[in-house]
């Protein structure tokens, strides 16, 4: 959901882009899932910031914040095993029924982490490193259909003479902060379920095809409201490009909560004239040291009928010498994973089929 998955790493760059992994570290432990129900039935299953595979060292860290903070305003909710945020919502249902739970929560953000540097004497360096998170919870219904969202930011900025210590601490901060209101919206909002709501743990429905081609598809914008990156118009627009240069017929979304694609699918279809609905996640990491580049990016496709037909992910890097134009580079290096993740997420070279429904799932994110 970019979740942005607009679904991590803190950059040093003089562009606000996405943290870099040679300098960001996180202390606290990773939270410990609970795989059965507590006897004390939970209004909520709080699902991991963190998915298979995350490579995101603070994303233990913010689920960790989330669950103490929610604890602490009186909101009964249990961690669940990390889970591809778009299945989740899939199978809500069976979810809420597992955990015993009346919904999910489920998290998602990004971050940023610019540098600043101020020049005393020539011997003399101030360094100063403006730290932004920005963090946005859900809340879904077990019907799989989003009920409410609350989004907040947090900020911290360590500063030092030739060095600040641990920058990942100062992103941990800001997610910190960020937890903290995100909640506290939550409650004011009064989003806590009280009563489990019997569900059914019945099978999605089946895929309601439109008539439209076979290669028309709506394709949601990187970022999702309140966390989105800065370059993300441009990395939509790049995406489209390359889908309508494979021979597909593409609509673009407004630019909306990922999880909503789920329960509103069959609309979604329906008013676009469109067969699936392609939801794109992006995660770009940037070093300001080796002026290296890294994208990884995962792709959903789902069908008129809520259904997840196929997931995929590609990644990318680009290595310079010269440290110039970062924003530019995080284009490039996002382009660059376009064409494989495409490639694997339609298998057939040309797109005169649909990719079945039963197609083998790709992981999402090593």
């Amino acid at each position: 959901m970019f979740r942005i998955s607009f679904r991590h790493f803190a950059f040093i760059a003089l562009a606000t882009l996405v943290a870099a992994p040679v300098v960001a570290s996180a202390l606290p432990a990773a939270p410990v899932p609970s795989p059965t129900p507590s006897s004390a039935t939970a209004s909520f299953l709080l699902v991991p910031y963190q998915e298979p595979g995350s490579t995101d060292p603070h994303a233990a860290a913010i689920t960790t914040d989330i669950a103490r903070d929610l604890a602490a305003s009186g909101i009964k909710a249990v961690v669940g095993s990390p889970m591809n945020h778009l299945r989740a919502v899939a199978d809500a249902a069976k979810l809420c029924s597992t955990y015993h739970t009346a919904g999910l929560l489920i998290p998602d953000g990004r971050y940023e982490q610019t540098m600043k540097r101020f020049s005393i004497t020539f011997f003399l360096t101030i360094l100063r490193y403006p730290t932004h998170a920005a963090l946005r919870v859900d809340e879904v219904g077990c019907s799989g259909r989003v009920h409410s969202s609350a989004v907040a930011t947090g900020d911290a900025a360590p500063s030092g003479v030739d060095s600040v210590g641990n920058l990942g601490a100062a992103v941990d901060t800001a997610f910190r902060a960020a937890a903290k209101r995100a909640v506290r919206t939550i409650v004011a909002d009064g989003v806590s379920a009280s009563t489990p709501q019997p569900v059914s743990s019945s099978t999605p429905a089946t895929n309601v095809e439109p008539t439209a081609g076979a290669n028309a598809y709506l394709v949601f914008p990187f970022g999702q409201p309140g966390i989105s990156d800065p370059r993300s118009h441009d990395m939509s627009n790049a995406f489209v490009k390359r889908l309508r240069q494979r021979g597909f017929t593409v609509k673009v979304a407004p630019r909306t909560d990922d999880l909503r694609v789920i329960a509103e699918a069959a609309q979604l279809c329906a008013s676009d004239d469109v067969n699936g609905i392609i939801v794109p996640t992006i995660r770009v990491e940037q070093s300001e040291y080796s002026g290296s580049s890294f994208a990884s990016l995962r792709l959903a496709l789902v069908g008129c009928g809520g259904t997840i037909r196929r997931l995929a992910e590609a990644h990318a890097q680009i290595g310079s010498l010269l440290i110039v134009n970062f924003g530019a580079k995080a284009v490039a290096v996002a382009e660059q994973s376009m064409k494989p993740a495409i490639a694997k997420l339609f298998l057939n070279p040309s797109p005169s089929a649909t990719p079945a429904v039963n197609a083998p799932l790709n992981p999402i994110f090593r």
